[in-house]
Order: C-alpha cells, then structure tokens, then sequence
C-alpha cells in the first residue's frame, strides 16, 4: 500500500494544468491525457478559444483645461469571460512610464521633451497571455516667445557700405525656429533657420535704409512672433561722411594758414624804421619783390 501511494501521481494537479490551459493558455483545442496510475489513464478533449482578446489599442485625446494629453488602452473582451482580470503597461520609446496595473488610462503632461513613441500593453494576471498596441507619434510643440532684435555695427557714423549684423533670438519655443530680417516693410535676404535659438545676418548698409524702421520675425510649426520696430541709425553718404570728418582736420589747419598769411602781411605792412630815416626806395632785383612793389606802390598812391 505505501508503494503504491508514493507511485501514485497527482491527479488534481495534473486535470488543473489541462483545465489550466483551457482558461488562459494560448493553445490549440484538442485532447489531452492525464495519467492517474500506471494502470489508469484519462484522456480528455478540451476546446481552447483562439485568443481571449485581440491586440489593444491606443487612442489619446486633450484635457480642454490643462491641455494634457490623455493616453487610452481600449480592448475587446471576450463576452464569454466578463469577469477577466487585465493589467496595462504603457511605454514611451520603448521604455517603461507606468508599470503594469489595472488603469487603462495615462496621462502625459503637455511638455515638449514628453515627446514620442507611445504603445501599451495588455496581459492576463498571470502574465501567460500579453498583447502590445501599435505606436503611437505624439508631438508637443511649444509656441516661439517674443524675438528680441539687435544691431551691431562697428563704426560712430553709419555710411553707406558699412557692414552692420542683425542678431534676431527667440528664448523660448519648439524647434526649428525659422528667423526672418525686414526693414521698412522689405524682407533681407532669406528666411534663416539655425540649430539654436538665435540667428544673425550680416549686411551692407544702404543709403536708403537711413531712420526707416527695422524689425525680425520667429516662428515655428505652431506660431510665429515679431520684434519691436527699431529705428535705422542716419546714414551718410560718401562726400558727407568725409567732410563731417575731415571738418576737425581741416579746420585748426585753416586757421594756422591764415594765421600765418595775416603775420606776413602784418611784417611787411609795418615794419619798424629807423629814426628820421628816409624809406628806402625799393629795387627790382628779384622776382620775388613784385608782390612786395604792388603792394607798396599801393600804399603810396
């Protein structure tokens, strides 16, 4: 007798591990044995159902008030098992955000690096049976912030052909951010879209952009901002530029040229002479004396 109860199997937990299947398993209908004794066997037909439930799928819509965007894993259950306990697990690029539980549902805050592949899972309590979702591309973009323009240049008096850089920067919004440079309502150049945040462009000035308003534009795929209208440093031209500049070269160096002339004069005009002295009747011997002679004959009419 205790040989045969040490040789004797586990009926129940053999008929469970086929009733088992049956419930949960993903197998194929068919027979299945189970051996009571050596000298007992059963055999049983168990039909299994193809799948308890097809592959879930994931849907989103937005909060209307925080603008959050809210992840939804929808499955169709087997009528036949009403009462099928099931578990989610929701994945952003293929890495875990909510571990398994039974809220079908995640929320996922409207925030720009909360970009990316969204998918989700759906397995039974004991994890035989486990169905992934498709991917899903969920994109956050930010609006571009109000660009703040400056204006760069090198020299005191702006003049024509004088290279200026206008420097356009967005602090805030989803890239790319595409920046574009006008002045007095005519855009320079091309749109520019750098990898950063900023963007600059270097010009020559023009006589016709002197005191005209000048401004720059952000934007993005979801928005687009402009700066605050300048105003266009004066513009001089060519013969302007080198007059209002050689004006304090120039102008010292006139006033010690007629300096000079007016102490030459002067010396010849009034010269000291000597006391009860005759004056000198001037010769021609020299070429130079001619000015002298005019000058002199001048006084003497």
């Amino acid at each position: 007798m205790e040989k045969d109860r040490k040789n004797k199997p586990n009926f129940s937990s053999a008929c469970c591990l086929a009733c088992s299947a049956s419930r949960k398993a993903p197998c194929c209908s068919g027979w299945f044995s189970c051996s009571v004794s050596p000298w007992l066997k059963l055999k049983l037909w168990i039909h299994v159902s193809p799948e308890l439930f097809p592959n879930p799928e994931l849907t989103e819509f937005t909060n209307s008030e925080t603008m959050d965007v809210i992840l939804k894993c929808t499955i169709k259950v087997d009528p036949k098992n009403p009462t099928l306990q099931l578990f989610y697990t929701f994945y952003k690029n293929n890495h875990v955000i909510q571990d398994r539980s039974p809220h079908s549902v995640f929320s996922a805050e409207a925030k720009e690096e909360n970009s990316g592949l969204y998918q989700c899972m759906v397995d039974t309590e004991d994890g035989l049976i486990q169905k992934k979702s498709g991917y899903l591309d969920i994109q956050f973009w930010t609006p571009v912030s109000h660009p703040v323009l400056t204006l760069q240049h090198e020299a005191t008096n702006l003049a024509v052909g004088d290279k200026v850089e206008f420097l356009c920067e967005a602090h805030q919004g989803s890239l790319p951010i595409f920046y574009s440079f006008y002045i007095n309502g005519e855009i320079l150049g091309k749109p520019l879209a750098p990898s950063g945040r900023a963007a600059s462009l270097l010009a020559s000035v023009k006589a016709e952009w002197s005191t005209k308003n000048y401004s720059c534009e952000a934007k993005n795929n979801i928005s687009r901002e402009i700066s605050e209208l300048k105003k266009f440093p004066l513009v001089v031209s060519g013969t302007a530029w080198i007059k209002s500049n050689m004006l304090p070269i120039w102008l010292p160096a006139s006033l010690l040229g007629g300096m000079v002339i007016a102490a030459v004069v002067l010396m010849y005009f009034f010269k000291p002479c000597k006391k009860h002295a005759r004056p000198e009747t001037p010769t021609l011997k020299e070429p130079d004396s001619f000015l002298y002679v005019s000058v002199d004959n001048q006084r003497y009419k």
